[in-house]
C-alpha cells in the first residue's frame, strides 16, 4: 500500500506545489498558484458538472435499488446467485468497451432512436449522447451493483419476523418499511451510495466517449492536462482537489451511516 498508493499520492501531491516550465516541473520553486487556478470559472464549472453527475446517479441508484433488492431476497435461493450476477456482469466488461456499446445504442441512428421513430413516439433522433444524458445513462447500471449488493446483504440479514410482528400490529407494508427496514438497512445503503459516488467522481472511459469535448469532467480534464498539455504540478493539484473533496464526502456519508430514524 505505502509503496502502490502512498508514495505516488505523496509524489502528486508534491507535484501540485511547485510551478511548471517549458523545462520541466521546478522542484527548486514552491507556489500555490496551481490551487489558485481552480477557482477560474472554467475549472468550477467542470467541477460542478461532475458532482451534479455523480449526484443524480446516485440519487436513481437509491430510488431503484430498495425495489430490487426486496425483490431479490424473495426469491428462491438458488436462483439468487444467478440474478446477482446478471446486475454484476456489466461491471465484468471492459468499460471502454461498455462506453462504445453505449455510443451504438444512443447514437442519432442508433438502436434506441430507431426504434423510438418506428413507434411514431418521437419525430426526430433524440439527443443522448455527447452530453450528460449520456453520460448518466451509462454510469447508472454500470455502478449499481455497489449499491445493490451491500443492501441485499442486509436485508438478507433482517430476522421476516420483525415485518411480521409489525404486520400483526396494524403496520402497513409502507411502515414496516419506513420503521423496520429503511432504519436496520440504512448504514448499508449510505455505503453502497459513498462507493457508487466515487466511481462516478472518478469515471473515464464513460464521460471521454459518451460525453465528448464539451462535457468535461474532472477525470476527463486531468487527463487533458497531464497527457496532453503536460501540465503535470496543474493536473496533480485537480488530483488532490479531487481527493480531498471525495474524501471529505465519504466522512460526510459515515456521520450519515449512523442515522437511524
Amino acid at each position: 500500500m505505502a509503496l502502490a498508493y502512498v508514495w505516488p499520492l505523496w509524489q502528486a501531491a508534491l507535484n501540485s506545489l511547485h510551478p511548471n516550465t517549458p523545462q520541466g516541473i521546478d522542484a527548486a520553486s514552491w507556489t500555490l498558484a496551481n490551487f489558485t487556478r481552480l477557482s477560474d470559472p472554467l475549472y468550477t464549472d467542470v467541477l460542478v458538472r461532475t458532482l451534479r453527475i455523480s449526484l443524480t446517479v446516485s440519487l436513481i441508484a437509491a430510488l431503484v435499488v430498495y425495489p430490487v433488492a426486496l425483490r431479490l431476497t424473495r426469491i428462491a435461493p438458488r436462483w439468487q446467485p444467478w440474478v446477482i450476477l446478471a446486475f454484476v456482469s456489466p461491471f465484468l466488461v471492459n468499460t471502454v468497451v461498455k462506453s462504445f456499446g453505449w455510443s451504438l445504442l444512443l447514437r442519432g441512428n442508433g438502436l434506441i432512436n430507431t426504434a423510438l421513430q418506428a413507434l411514431h413516439l418521437t419525430d426526430a433522433p433524440l439527443r443522448l449522447m455527447l452530453n450528460e444524458t449520456g453520460i448518466i445513462i451509462a454510469l447508472v447500471p454500470g455502478h449499481f451493483m455497489f449499491v445493490l449488493l451491500p443492501l441485499w446483504s442486509a436485508i438478507a440479514g433482517i430476522d421476516p419476523a420483525l415485518g411480521w410482528a409489525a404486520g400483526t400490529l396494524g403496520a402497513r407494508r409502507w411502515q414496516v418499511f419506513r420503521h423496520v427496514i429503511l432504519p436496520l438497512t440504512w448504514p448499508a445503503l449510505v455505503t453502497g451510495l459513498v462507493i457508487n459516488f466515487i466511481m462516478n467522481m472518478t469515471a473515464f472511459a464513460a464521460p471521454a466517449i459518451l460525453g465528448g469535448a464539451r462535457t468535461l469532467v474532472v477525470s476527463v480534464l486531468a487527463y487533458q492536462v497531464n497527457l496532453q498539455q503536460l501540465d503535470w504540478p496543474f493536473g496533480s493539484a485537480i488530483a488532490v482537489a479531487l481527493l480531498v473533496f471525495t474524501l471529505a464526502l465519504v466522512g460526510i456519508g459515515q456521520k450519515l451511516a449512523v442515522w437511524r430514524r
